[in-house]
């Protein structure tokens, strides 16, 4: 890995300038709360995934998810759920999301019921999940529960560990990147318990050329109140800091010459939830109450000049589930969530010269609510058909404009035996924050954004059906599903848009709409020494804005139309194991140049060359294909711990991933060609994790 380009990254991005606690902690609620975690009650029992009516969803153990091999070795979640059909990546090893056709910034990303607005660390290459802190992920792709809701396309929703309440558990684990550890532990034995983890990068300890860290840490607490309630608190916080001067190259320049730049991520989640339950298990309640905060500051100096930029996004929030266990065949819900949002965007400090060009402003202020009210009914018409009908309220105030949108869900599901289920589902959803983006990486001209009066919410409507079928006696489970996707009220930026420190951001904003369809398939095998599975995703995504590409219809940024991931792990022995992932996509597409044109200046002095572009990403780029693999040694020290050493390739053949192209002078043709280019070849990492 050439870690030189991680500072140039950055640094041209700063100049560039009602929750439903059914997973991990719920699931721990069922009657005398006894402590099962959600992965451990799907078991993965495909029998109980082919009874119910929800399709679209990824069912995996964690523990599997973090065996799949990763970019310096360092366990994602995210980037095991990219190798899941429906799920693209953005950039090479980015932990971008883009689900069924839609934007990164449509997908509700959750920790502990908290909304995470960055999921990435070092420019979206780590995801901000400490592998250690994580006891369930739930992925959703269509026939959302009705609890759900506040983005079009996606809901991961992520439970992190509670510590036992009699056990004490410990964690360290060491790589060439990062490092972490976590601790469990019961503070009053039956009572009370605290899980902490924690986790920085060192290469700027290491290399003096990338002058850049960034680090998290998770805290949950659980307390027992009686056999009928428990309170959790979870909280997090992470940061991402860089330090240049010069680019790294301040021996060759005086303090007055030293371009000095600067970058602060910040990521604050807390959530409090009061879980009740009395003995009877006939009904189970939450309340929560919500905090998330995201903050970034970018700034530059020059000789006395300096400049310093900052927005933000906080949010304050109070929801509610209510879930009854009454009768076999009618499992009701119902609940709330309030939302109160405050956006600060473009505030800016300068010094010098810069004063003139950019003047100090405390940015603007705009403050919004979002409530929703959902009732969701879980029915079982007889042996064969089973019914899931939900409806979802929602609503957004912004100044001078309410906005009320209806939200069916329905999911139907006929078992044409018992190994074997039809299902069925459609969703509606309604988005109210808009993430204004020009790349794929995190970048300071991205920035939330209300719905206002001119700019209404995005919504979606999906329609889906597929087949499941268990083969049970070798834990195999298989599925089809196509789908079919209508997105309306989608913004971008205009062709030739301002895009720092431009307050007035609704003047640079165009309005579309667009589709998606495509054919998923999927196998997996979750028991045995072999395990892993196979994914396939046939998909169109597609864009129409009345303002681009002369109104045509066009391909999307991360459209790809065919994707092909395997995924195996395999216990050698008692000591040994091995996994490994081949990943295989067609080409995005791209804006090309294809040539350029003379126009008279103004005063007939002479000409202006103009460039001649193809239709809005009218090419494409080569095909990828990458082969990554881990080698696994499991072994004791002593009597109490028990380790674990681990030896990966990334991008095994080292084959080029093109991310982005140039347009470069072919002298043997004398004419221009396209240079494809990748981020990464191959990568050799090691780590060990010690258990205590």
């Amino acid at each position: 890995m050439n870690l030189k380009r991680i500072p140039s990254l950055i640094a041209l991005s700063l100049i560039s300038t009602l929750a439903m606690a059914q997973t991990a902690d719920s699931t721990s609620v069922a009657p005398r709360h006894k402590e099962l975690s959600a992965v451990t009650i799907v078991a993965h029992n495909g029998k109980r995934q082919l009874a119910t009516t929800q399709m679209g969803k990824v069912e995996l153990p964690v523990s599997m998810l973090l065996k799949a091999p990763s970019i310096g070795g360092e366990a994602d979640v995210v980037k095991a759920l990219q190798l899941t059909p429906g799920i693209k990546k953005g950039t090479e090893a980015g932990i971008g999301m883009y689900v069924r056709g839609g934007g990164n910034d449509e997908n509700l990303i959750m920790l502990d019921g908290a909304t995470v607005y960055n999921a990435g660390h070092m420019l979206g290459f780590f995801s901000v999940f400490n592998p250690n802190s994580l006891k369930d992920v739930q992925m959703y792709k269509s026939c959302f529960p009705s609890q759900y809701g506040g983005r079009l396309s996606s809901v991961m929703d992520v439970r992190t560990k509670e510590a036992s309440l009699t056990d004490y558990k410990a964690n360290i684990s060491l790589g060439m990147i990062t490092s972490s550890f976590s601790v469990e532990a019961p503070l009053i034995k039956d009572k009370l318990s605290v899980a902490v983890s924690g986790r920085r990068t060192y290469i700027d300890k290491v290399f003096n050329y990338v002058p850049y860290h960034f680090s998290d840490i998770n805290v949950k607490a659980l307390y027992v109140v009686d056999p009928s309630n428990r309170i959790y608190l979870s909280t997090y916080a992470s940061s991402d800091v860089l330090k240049m001067s010069s680019l790294g190259q301040k021996d060759t320049v005086s303090e007055a010459q030293q371009v000095k730049t600067g970058m602060k991520l910040n990521n604050q989640t807390m959530s409090l939830r009061w879980n009740h339950m009395p003995q009877s298990g006939k009904y189970a309640t939450d309340f929560t109450v919500l905090h998330t905060k995201f903050k970034y500051n970018v700034n530059g100096s020059m000789g006395g000049n300096n400049i310093a930029m900052q927005s933000a996004i906080q949010d304050f929030g109070v929801k509610g589930d209510l879930r009854t266990f009454a009768s076999d065949r009618h499992k009701l819900s119902t609940g709330f969530a309030i939302t109160y949002h405050y956006f600060n965007p473009n505030i800016v400090s300068s010094e010098g010269l810069l004063l003139d060009k950019f003047k100090n402003s405390d940015g603007q202020k705009i403050y919004n609510t979002e409530a929703a009210v959902y009732v969701n009914d879980d029915y079982k018409l007889n042996e064969r058909w089973q019914a899931n009908v939900g409806f979802r309220l929602s609503g957004d105030a912004v100044k001078d404009k309410t906005y009320i949108n209806a939200e069916p869900r329905l999911g139907l599901r006929y078992m044409v035996n018992e190994h074997s289920a039809v299902k069925v589902s459609y969703a509606r959803m309604a988005q109210y924050l808009h993430l204004v983006s020009s790349s794929a990486l995190v970048l300071p001209t991205d920035i939330w954004y209300p719905v206002t009066a001119s700019v209404k919410p995005g919504m979606s409507d999906q329609v889906s059906a597929g087949y499941s079928y268990n083969i049970a006696s070798v834990g195999v489970n298989l599925s089809a599903e196509v789908y079919y996707k209508w997105l309306h009220n989608l913004v971008e930026y205009r062709e030739g848009a301002l895009l720092i420190l431009n307050n007035n951001y609704e003047k640079e904003l165009v309005k579309g709409k667009g589709r998606s369809y495509g054919l998923e398939l999927f196998a997996s095998k979750t028991t045995g020494k072999f395990t892993g599975w196979v994914g396939y995703s046939l998909s169109y995504a597609k864009r129409q804005f009345d303002s681009l590409n002369k109104g045509k219809e066009y391909f999307a940024r991360y459209d790809r139309r065919h994707d092909l991931s395997l995924v195996g792990m395999y216990d050698i022995s008692k000591h040994w194991g091995i996994s490994s992932t081949a990943i295989y996509s067609t080409g995005g597409p791209f804006t090309g140049q294809k040539g350029q044109y003379l126009v008279p200046k103004p005063d007939f002095t002479g000409f202006d060359v103009m460039p001649s572009y193809t239709g809005r990403n009218e090419l494409r780029l080569s095909d990828a294909f990458r082969v990554d693999m881990d080698l696994a040694y499991k072994f004791k020290i002593g009597t109490r711990i028990h380790a674990d050493a681990h030896l990966s390739v990334y991008n095994l053949f080292n084959r080029t991933q093109p991310s982005n192209v140039q347009r470069v002078w072919d002298d043997k043709t004398s004419t221009f060609k396209y240079q494809q280019r990748g981020l990464f070849g191959t990568i050799t990492a090691a780590a060990i994790n010690l258990n205590f």
